[in-house]
């Protein structure tokens, strides 16, 4: 073999590996989607309290993180996020005009969001016994839609939901943080997938 063709073969070699090992390092960094289920609803407001009309008491939690584009350091702007989860009680708001723990947010010019809840329960669906989980639909152009769910580290129920099992749930499961003691926050951060 010619000393050009070797130097040729090596440099198209570097330059695949190169590429194969960013791919690699750019999908791995990507938000794991995650089963919408049954219990979304279109049509909620825009609002920071996502248990804002709520009666009862509960455990507050502030939710906070950053939506990411698809090279996983670009922040998002404006980008749309769709929220919905079970109340401290385990129960979905279905029907009244309240949408308790629903709501869509947007990003802001730095891709942050955040939003203020109660810490949801798990329930009992069908032959499921769910972990506490936070639903989340967000949406970018120029990037894939992603449903995915937030889930909470010392949850019993984690180790053997399917969901988590099959979604890579783990990777979502967040330590809930101490504010008081009946306070509490968690960072999620997302990273969306390109169109193509």
């Amino acid at each position: 073999m010619k000393r050009v063709e070797f130097i040729k073969g090596l440099f198209t070699a570097i330059a695949v590996f190169s590429f194969l090992s960013f791919k690699t390092k750019t999908e791995d960094c990507y938000t794991d989607s995650d089963v919408e289920g049954p219990f979304f609803r279109p049509g909620s407001p825009d609002r920071l309290d996502l248990a804002s009309g709520y009666k009862k008491e509960g455990k507050k939690l502030l939710v906070n993180g950053t939506v990411f584009g698809n090279d996983c350091k670009t922040p998002l702007n404006n980008a749309l996020i769709e929220i919905w989860h079970a109340s401290p009680e385990g129960n979905y708001d279905l029907t009244s005009d309240k949408f308790l723990f629903r709501g869509k947010i947007y990003t802001d010019d730095m891709g942050r969001y955040s939003f203020h809840t109660l810490i949801p329960k798990g329930y009992k669906d069908g032959g499921l016994d769910r972990p506490k989980h936070i639903h989340y639909k967000v949406i970018s152009k120029s990037h894939k839609t992603l449903i995915t769910q937030l889930y909470f580290q010392g949850d019993e129920k984690l180790k053997n939901d399917p969901f988590v099992l099959r979604n890579k749930g783990y990777k979502r499961t967040k330590h809930l943080k101490p504010i008081s003691s009946n306070e509490f926050k968690v960072r999620f951060d997302i990273y969306l997938q390109p169109l193509i």
